[in-house]
């Protein structure tokens, strides 16, 4: 085993990527800034950036109509 793997191995907390608050690994939210944190990053120590579905999902919603619009135009 490497010593970046040794350090990997011993965090006990995490940081929040918004406000830099030091969080318990097992939080899902920071209980200063109120924003959801991801899973432990095991090479920073930060939390990972949780995926936004919603938004995603709201994109390509919006992408469909735009493309049923300009279809139905040239109709």
């Amino acid at each position: 085993m490497s010593a970046q793997q040794d350090n990997a191995s011993t965090f006990t907390s995490k940081k929040c990527l918004h406000c830099g608050n030091y969080l318990a690994i097992d939080e899902r939210f920071c209980f200063s800034c109120k924003k959801k944190v991801g899973k432990l990053n095991r090479k920073t120590g930060m939390a990972h950036q949780p995926i936004n579905w919603i938004s995603y999902i709201i994109c390509i919603i919006s992408w469909t109509f735009l493309v049923f619009y300009i279809w139905w135009a040239f109709l």
